[in-house]
């Protein structure tokens, strides 16, 4: 194997990754994730070195590039902010940067609120049910599938970057550890290997159209906090989910 390093004012970290196929990136956990492809400008990278994902995490630029497509180095650097909210490298805060108001049940607007759009009876189907505290049983909201990848338990974990009107739904957790973005989870999807999960999904299989990723939805369902995950808020299960 081949490392490379890379040096960047004010790099506190770098290291060399398995690589994930085309098209996906690691999350947070080290799961392959399918990613958005980048629209605008990105930061230049020395020689032969191009950037292929960059993300802004907790203040942290998140930098992935790649070497003649062999070796991807991730960079983590802090670049101190103007007034403008422009990083002194020239490029400008992405919307992940920004740290949401407290969350709370007074966040869900009425708008935001669709009592009796959802499927209750799918919580039949959801394993462990105890480990989500809901914050609104029903709520409708829209914004672009960043990323879907399949759980253990026969769910699909599915990332939504928020449309600015409901951006309020995600707290510090989602900064974290979804780079921002909300969490959907459509329930019973593909097959489950996660022994506690096996009797939820038996004999059930949830009829649902996943749009692709890059495609601006409009999703319902219950709008949860996942207590084993440090919190962070989700759609789960979800009832419905269209492209818009």
């Amino acid at each position: 194997m081949i490392i490379v390093l890379i040096f960047i004012p004010n790099v506190y970290t770098q290291k060399a990754e398995a690589r994930c196929p085309n098209g996906s990136h690691k999350s947070p956990s080290g799961d392959c994730e399918r990613v958005v492809p980048h629209e605008g400008k990105l930061p230049r990278c020395p020689n032969v070195f191009t950037v292929v994902q960059m993300e802004i995490v907790k203040g942290y630029l998140i930098i992935m590039v790649t070497v003649t497509g062999i070796i991807i180095i991730k960079t983590k650097a802090v670049f101190p902010q103007d007034d403008e909210g422009a990083s002194s490298n020239g490029f400008s805060s992405l919307p992940h940067a920004t740290s949401p108001e407290p969350l709370s049940s007074s966040s869900v607007t009425v708008s935001e609120s669709t009592p009796g759009k959802c499927n209750d009876s799918l919580w039949n189907h959801v394993y462990n049910p105890s480990r989500l505290e809901i914050v609104d049983t029903c709520i409708t909201l829209t914004g672009v599938i960043d990323s879907i990848r399949s759980e253990r338990d026969g769910d699909l974990h599915i990332r939504l970057r928020l449309d600015p009107p409901h951006a309020h739904l995600v707290n510090q957790a989602n900064q974290e550890n979804q780079f921002g973005d909300l969490v959907l989870e459509p329930i019973c999807i593909g097959k489950v290997i996660q022994a506690t999960a096996v009797s939820a999904c038996l004999n059930f299989h949830q009829d649902i159209d996943i749009p692709p990723v890059g495609s601006h939805v409009q999703v319902t369902g219950s709008y949860v906090k996942d207590k084993e995950h440090g919190e962070w808020t989700e759609i789960h299960p979800i009832t419905t989910m269209a492209k818009s």
